[in-house]
């Protein structure tokens, strides 16, 4: 498997070396800057399983945003929305709404 990851410079020069692997997630951040203190960008994950995606993802987002602890989804593509996944050493809440997130 590839990885595409689109990211502005200043994030990619940011990212450990390790993320570059294989599992990493695809993924498109906003650059730095373009809102203070707000994670924006767009995930491609590769299946509807998020109890094996979200560790990849949150693999690249901690050393960039620090321990990740929640995430909301959209439940309409995801069969399964656990409230806790484990991940890296500790767990994220799950959260979900439908109109508030796009489903995509």
């Amino acid at each position: 498997m590839t990885a595409t990851i689109s990211l502005s410079p200043t994030l990619e020069d940011r990212l450990p070396s390790s993320s570059a692997a294989s599992s990493s997630p695809r993924l498109s951040l906003a650059p730095a800057g373009s809102a203070p203190a707000l994670l924006d960008g767009a995930w491609w994950p590769r299946s509807r399983d998020l109890a094996a995606e979200l560790p990849s993802l949150t693999d690249v987002l901690d050393p960039l945003w620090g321990r990740i602890t929640r995430v909301t989804v959209n439940p309409t593509h995801w069969p399964v929305v656990p409230r806790k996944v484990p991940v890296g050493g500790h767990v994220v809440k799950v959260g979900w709404f439908l109109s508030e997130q796009d489903p995509h």
